[in-house]
């Protein structure tokens, strides 16, 4: 193989490599949604939420609870809901969250590929290796958040939606952002969709 192809199996390797990462650093929660049986969502015109919701657990409102009424608000009146004020809400929206530690990480055998300039005959020089067995794993933190829209008058839920995603140092330091984000990408599955958002 001559220099110049050996230099540009090295660029591609490494831009590989650099969509990797990338995609390793990719901290978008996994989303899931699911709505009742028959359930008809544009029959519902307002919304309350529960005075003591999962995320409430001690007698007052959380921090995590006032950014979910806000974030959750703002999808709803984008949807055309109305908040019930002191009336009775056709839906009422619960909120709850949960953490688990999960293991992640892969065993097995690492391969290695090298290039490089030296001095001699030849001047280039490619490496293969086997480092016999890697072991990359370790302990995270997952957290999920559950919007719940209830029919008030039943008491039944009639749609649900979960974002999945890691608790990495940065989200637990600076919460709201990615409960916003979250919020958002839950309704964006929700069957009405918002004032100017595609179909």
């Amino acid at each position: 193989m001559s220099p110049l192809n050996a230099r540009a199996l090295f660029r591609v390797g490494a831009l590989v490599g650099l969509g990797f990462l990338l995609v390793a650093c990719e901290t978008r929660p996994e989303i899931r949604t699911q709505a009742a049986a028959n359930a008809n969502l544009a029959h519902y015109r307002t919304y309350g939420f529960m005075p003591k919701p999962g995320t409430d657990k001690d007698g007052y409102k959380t921090l995590t609870t006032q950014t979910l009424e806000r974030s959750v608000g703002r999808e709803m009146l984008s949807r055309g809901y109305t908040p019930a004020g002191g009336g009775q809400p056709d839906l009422l929206i619960n909120f709850s969250v949960k953490t688990r530690d999960k293991v992640e990480g892969d065993s097995g055998p690492a391969f290695g590929l090298g290039y490089g300039y030296g001095w001699g005959r030849g001047h280039y020089g490619y490496g293969f290796g086997f480092n016999d067995y890697y072991n990359d794993i370790q302990t995270v933190t997952e957290g999920s958040l559950m919007v719940d829209l209830v029919d008030r008058e039943h008491n039944e839920v009639v749609w649900s939606g979960t974002a999945v995603g890691r608790l990495t140092k940065k989200v637990l330091d600076d919460p709201d952002p990615q409960i916003e984000r979250s919020v958002a990408e839950i309704f964006a599955r929700y069957p009405i969709k918002a004032a100017g958002q595609p179909h």
